[in-house]
């Protein structure tokens, strides 16, 4: 079945691009366009263009280069997704990369030239996950036309490759019965009410699915993303104590994912409200270590119990031996501390492997299992390992 996905292809090789349009064209129905250089590419974005799901991008380009495009595409508020596509240096690909999620945009992963039938294939079918309804109203999506539906990602423990932990990921459950990822959810949030609002609902439903799975919370623990802006207003921190509290949860089985781009201003009423939630129970998790200059100073100043290392690091430790020694430093890190480890985002044996011999304490991707719905939580507790191993 074919993706239905618009693409743009930003390449000033006339080659690749004929290449790329043909690949694309099997995988999907969706219009394929190309532009040669970044300034094409940003006029293919706007006016009346049609919209855009997924850029296929090079670096090295005459007029406005790969970086200037990111950049720009920032700036005037694309919300789609772009792959790298380039055969630049593993260390470009990787700084490019980093770039490109600090502004904020979604970039999906990196394939290097020349392209594959398979590598287009995996990308298409992130971008399809990822992709919005078109709503963009925080009113009309949630309670209306969608319902806020967690899905749970498994954290496997490297030790005993059993079920240790699930990370919940936001879906929207439209009327008809699609799912669909949340970009548009976030993108249609404006300021910290909406955010907070959004975010303490989606805990509601996540604390709500573990009072009622009792086998699950005795052998795991429910990872919950929030933004640090969120977390810092004194409500909120009340809001989760008081909630455990209602449903006779323990914290300690709850682990809040800290996501920050940049320190605030006033630090203080971060590590304040962060520190009261430890000494409640809960658990605290620094998300993305390494990718912002924030990630050291934050570790520093906050009583966080687990680390977790990104999907663009792990993939790029079995080609640049500078990211698999960050990797190692991380995880030896980690142990010094006594904070427990997480590697996301592994996708195959050989990224398997650098985690492992790293020794890092939880795993959890593609290679072992995709989201799933509430459900099917209770088939993974069933399984006795990992089906990788």
């Amino acid at each position: 079945m074919k993706h239905s996905l618009s693409c743009l292809i930003v390449d000033d090789d006339p080659m690749y691009a004929m290449v790329a349009s043909s690949i694309l064209s099997t995988l999907t129905s969706g219009p394929v366009r190309t532009a040669p250089n970044g300034r094409a590419g940003l006029a293919a974005l706007s006016g009346d263009a049609p919209e855009t799901d997924l850029v296929f991008l090079d670096l090295n380009m005459p007029d406005l280069d790969g970086l200037a495009f990111m950049r720009g595409a920032h700036e005037a508020g694309y919300a789609g997704n772009i792959v790298i596509s380039s055969g630049e240096s593993p260390a470009v690909l990787r700084s490019a990369e980093a770039m490109g999620k600090l502004l904020g945009i979604s970039v999906l992963g990196v394939l290097r030239k020349p392209l594959t039938l398979d590598g287009v294939a995996a990308m298409l079918a992130k971008s399809e996950e990822t992709r919005a309804p078109s709503s963009t109203r925080l009113g009309a999506l949630v309670g209306k036309d969608f319902e806020l539906t967690p899905y749970y990602q498994p954290q496997y423990d490297l030790a005993t490759l059993k079920v240790a932990g699930f990370e919940s990921l936001i879906r929207l459950t439209a009327r008809d019965g699609r799912i669909h990822g949340p970009s548009e959810l976030f993108s249609s949030v404006s300021g910290v009410e909406d955010l907070t609002t959004v975010s303490l609902e989606i805990a509601a439903k996540v604390m709500r699915d573990f009072q009622t799975w009792p086998v699950v919370r005795a052998h795991a623990d429910v990872s919950i993303n929030f933004d640090a802006s969120v977390l810092e207003q004194p409500s909120v921190v009340s809001h989760l104590q008081q909630a455990v509290v209602d449903l006779s949860l323990d914290p300690h089985i709850i682990c809040l994912e800290v996501t920050e781009k940049s320190l605030p201003k006033d630090p203080s009423r971060l590590v304040e409200a962060l520190t009261r939630l430890r000494m409640t129970g809960f658990k605290l998790s620094l998300d993305d270590y390494g990718m912002g200059a924030s990630s050291f100073e934050l570790l520093r100043l906050c009583p966080f119990s687990e680390i977790k290392v990104d999907r663009s690091i792990i993939e790029a430790c079995p080609r640049d031996n500078v990211t698999r020694k960050f990797l190692h430093a991380v995880a030896g890190l980690a142990r010094d501390l006594e904070l427990v480890s997480v590697a996301e985002g592994v996708e195959n044996q050989e990224e398997l492997s650098e985690v492992r011999a790293a020794g890092m304490d939880r795993v959890q991707g593609f290679l072992f299992s995709r989201p799933v719905p509430p459900q099917a939580v209770h088939e993974l507790m069933n399984r006795p390992k990992a089906c990788f191993a």
